[in-house]
C-alpha cells in the first residue's frame, strides 16, 4: 500500500528584491519563516522494488498502526564509514576547528536551546555534552520532549516549541540528528513523565507522518520539512516501511522517498538547465534558495533514504544527477557572495555568515553522498572538496578577524536571526570538514 504523492504543498515563496536580500535571507535553516513554492512536481512514478541497504524485507510486510506499533523494532544501520579518499590535513583545518568548536561547546551546549543542542550533537557526536557538563541527549528528553498517546500506548515525541523556546522548528529534526550520531534506538531515558525508549520517539514519528500532495494534506507545517523526516525515517526503518498513520492515511517510506526526489528534481532544474547550458546560473528568487540552507537539507535527506535501499531506481538517478550539479555550484556561488560582499559592505557579517552556511553545508552534503557510495569522486572533483574547505578557512578567518566568535552575546541582542545562524552553521562546517578530512562517519 502506498500514500498518493503527486504535487507539492504551500502557496508561491515571494522572490527577493535585491541580491544581498536573497543571499541573506534566502536560506536560514534556524526556523525562519518563507512561502513555498506554488508549482507542482511532475507526477511520480509507480515505487518499484528498492534494492535494500540492510536485509531483504519479509515477504509480507507488517503494515503499522496505532494497534501494533509496540512491535515495531527500530533497527540501526549496519554501515559506519568515513570518506574513502579523505582530503589531506593541514594546520589551518584544525585552527578553523577549534574556533568553530569553541561555538559549538559554548553556545550549542546551551542547556535553554534545544534546537543548538541538536546541532552541538551533529557536530560532536553522541557522547556531546552541555556546558553544564549534562549529557545533551539525555537532556534533550528530560527538558523537552512529550508524551504522545497512541492507542493504548504512551509513546514520545517533540513540539515544535514550548512557550518562545524554540524546540524543534523542523520536524524530526531530534530524532534525525540522534539517529545519524549513533544514538541506540533501545537506550532508556527519563522525560518529565517518566522513562521513555528512543524506539518510541521513532514509533510516534512512523504514525504521525502522512502526506496526500495532491489533497494538500500533511503532517509537515513547512512541506520542507521532509528533509529532516526522510533521513529521521529511513535511518532506523527495520527493511521495508508501511504504516496508516494516526490521521488514517496509507503510507510508505519508498512513496515519501519518491516524492522528495520529485521535489528535489523540480526545484534544482532550473540549475541543471544552465549547468548542461555551459552557462553560469542566476539567483533569481528561485525555491531551491527560499528552501532552508539553499536546498541542502533536501538533498541530504533524499540521498540518505536513497544510499538506505528507499525510493526508485529513478530517484537514485536523481541523487547521482545532484553529484555533478554539487560541484558546478560550488564555484558560483562562492562568486556570488564575494560580489555581494563588494557590492553591499554594510551587510559584511551577514553575508559572510551566509558563506559558512554555504561551505559547512556543501562540505556536509558531498562528503556523506561519498561515504554512502553514490559516487566515488575523481581527481578533479577531490581537488574542489579541497578547494571547498580552504574556502571554509578563509571564512571562519574573516569572521574571526570581524570579532564574531567574541562577541556572540553582543550579536545576540542586535540580531537573534544572525546568532542563530552562526551557532548552526558553525555546527554544520564542523561536521562537513571532519567529514571531508576523513575523521568524521556516516551511519547508513
Amino acid at each position: 500500500m502506498r500514500s498518493e504523492v503527486a504535487g507539492r504543498l504551500g502557496p508561491g515563496r515571494k522572490a527577493a528584491v535585491i541580491l544581498a536580500l536573497s543571499l541573506l535571507i534566502g536560506s536560514a535553516c534556524a526556523g525562519s519563516s518563507g512561502e513555498q513554492s506554488a508549482v507542482d512536481p511532475p507526477p511520480l512514478a509507480s515505487p518499484g522494488a528498492p534494492e535494500p541497504a540492510v536485509a531483504p524485507a519479509p515477504a509480507k510486510t507488517t503494515v503499522w498502526t496505532t494497534e501494533n506499533i509496540e512491535g515495531l523494532i527500530p533497527v540501526a544501520p549496519s554501515h559506519y564509514n568515513p570518506v574513502p579518499k579523505p582530503i589531506p590535513a593541514l594546520p589551518d583545518y584544525d585552527a578553523a576547528l577549534a574556533l568553530l568548536g569553541q561555538v559549538v561547546d559554548s553556545e550549542d551546549g546551551d542547556p535553554e536551546n534545544p534546537w543548538a543542542i541538536a546541532h552541538g550533537l551533529l557536530a560532536r557526536g553522541k557522547e556531546f555534552r552541555l556546558r553544564d557538563g549534562r549529557e545533551a541527549a539525555a537532556h534533550l528528553f528530560a527538558a523537552y520532549s512529550e508524551p504522545r498517546p497512541a492507542g493504548l500506548l504512551t509513546l514520545t515525541g517533540f513540539p515544535a516549541q514550548i512557550g518562545s523556546i524554540r524546540v524543534e522548528p523542523h520536524s524530526d529534526l531530534l530524532l534525525k540528528n540522534l539517529a545519524e550520531v549513533g544514538v541506540d534506538p533501545a537506550s532508556q531515558f527519563t522525560t518529565r513523565t517518566g522513562t521513555s525508549a528512543a524506539a518510541d520517539l521513532y514509533r510516534w514519528t512512523v504514525l504521525k507522518t502522512f502526506l496526500v500532495a495532491k489533497d494538500n494534506h500533511s503532517s509537515f507545517a513547512n512541506p520542507d520539512d521532509i528533509s529532516w523526516a526522510l533521513q529521521a525515517l529511513a535511518n532506523w526503518a527495520p527493511g521495508e516501511l508501511q504504516w496508516i498513520s494516526t490521521d488514517g492515511t496509507v503510507m510508505d517510506l519508498d512513496g515519501l522517498t519518491s516524492f522528495g526526489a520529485a521535489v528535489l528534481l523540480q526545484e534544482s532544474a532550473f540549475m541543471l538547465g544552465d549547468m548542461q547550458r555551459g552557462v553560469d546560473f542566476q539567483r533569481a528568487g528561485q525555491p531551491l534558495f527560499a528552501s532552508p540552507c539553499g536546498g541542502s537539507h533536501l538533498v541530504q535527506g533524499v540521498s540518505y533514504a536513497v544510499a538506505r535501499g528507499y525510493g526508485t531506481t529513478k530517484d537514485r538517478q536523481v541523487v547521482e544527477g545532484q553529484v555533478p550539479l554539487l560541484f558546478y555550484r560550488l564555484p558560483i556561488e562562492l562568486k556570488i557572495y564575494d560580489q555581494a560582499v563588494k557590492s553591499h559592505s554594510t551587510y559584511r557579517l551577514k553575508l559572510t555568515v551566509q558563506r559558512l552556511k554555504f561551505l559547512g553545508h556543501w562540505l556536509e552534503t558531498i562528503s556523506k553522498m561519498h561515504a554512502m557510495g553514490l559516487f566515488v569522486p575523481d581527481a578533479e572533483q577531490l581537488t574542489q572538496v579541497e578547494g571547498a574547505a580552504q574556502n571554509l578557512v578563509l571564512t571562519v578567518n574573516d569572521l574571526h578577524k570581524q570579532g564574531v566568535f567574541d562577541r556572540l552575546v553582543e550579536i545576540r541582542a542586535k540580531d537573534e536571526q544572525v546568532y542563530l545562524d552562526i551557532l548552526g552553521d558553525s555546527a554544520h562546517a564542523v561536521r562537513g570538514l571532519e567529514l571531508a578530512l576523513g575523521r568524521g562517519r556516516v551511519n547508513w
